[in-house]
């Protein structure tokens, strides 16, 4: 079982690798052997990661990146497939939210939204599925949310995204599951992650409301999700595959 942890040098890219979820989970990975391929859009934040990658004794590479832009990530692919024969995991992490009523959304918010949280798991996958395909064993992680599965106030785009995230893993699973490519969706509960920190300092959000939703009460730490979707991405979960884990410290069974 143990043995099945470790990556042991494999290539393994995160999205939105520069803090909170996307940062954890690199580190969870790179404590278990593998190469982290670090992406985001800000180079101090990814320089941060790496440096707690190399104190972990592990190797990473960054790469600046606006998933959401296809032709970024169409660039991203051909830098990474330079320098990488194989891919063993792919992380897609990044996204954002923003809180308003349907009526009240604009549109250019609306596309915004959908084009990091939705339209960049297309252009990731659909770019690097080859390379995962070069590896034994291989996997793709896409982060989703228990707002994806359950609703929340204010929250109709985000919802929206993560939902049809939810849902494109699992079409996803079906079609590449025969090749030996593993497809799942974590969604994590409330995480104290830097945004909702900071959604909390600036009364957007009330801790002690969001906790008292929590059979366990109390927010996760992005640690906690981080080492989840490390075991989903290594063979010890080799026969876990177009499934949806629900990591919420029970909000959704409350």
């Amino acid at each position: 079982m143990l043995a099945k942890l470790r990556f042991e040098g494999e290539a393994a890219l995160i999205t939105g690798a520069g803090a909170g979820i996307g940062q954890a989970t690199a580190l969870a990975l790179a404590e278990l052997g593998a190469h982290v391929i670090l992406v985001g859009r800000t180079q101090s934040k990814l320089d941060e990661t790496l440096a707690k990658v190399t104190e972990l004794g592990a190797t990473g590479e960054t790469h600046i990146c606006d998933v959401s832009r296809e032709a970024d990530v169409l660039t991203l692919a051909q830098k990474v497939k330079a320098r990488h024969s194989r891919l063993k995991a792919l992380v897609n992490n990044a996204g954002n939210n923003y809180r308003s009523t349907v009526a009240d959304l604009s549109t250019q918010k609306w596309d915004e939204i959908v084009a990091v949280n939705l339209n960049s798991v297309f252009y990731m996958c659909r770019a690097f599925i080859p390379l995962l395909l070069e590896c034994k064993n291989p996997s793709i992680l896409n982060v989703a949310s228990i707002f994806g599965v359950i609703g929340s106030p204010q929250m109709p785009v985000y919802s929206a995204t993560k939902g049809a995230l939810v849902n494109l893993s699992r079409q996803m699973a079906i079609d590449y599951g025969e090749r030996g490519l593993r497809v799942n969706s974590i969604c994590p509960g409330p995480t104290l992650s830097p945004r909702v920190a900071g959604y909390m300092e600036s009364g957007q959000s009330n801790r002690a409301r969001v906790e008292s939703q929590v059979m366990l009460h109390r927010l996760a730490t992005c640690d906690e999700i981080g080492d989840v979707a490390a075991f989903l991405l290594s063979d010890a979960a080799s026969y876990v595959h177009g499934a949806t884990i629900v990591v919420d410290g029970g909000q959704t069974i409350s």
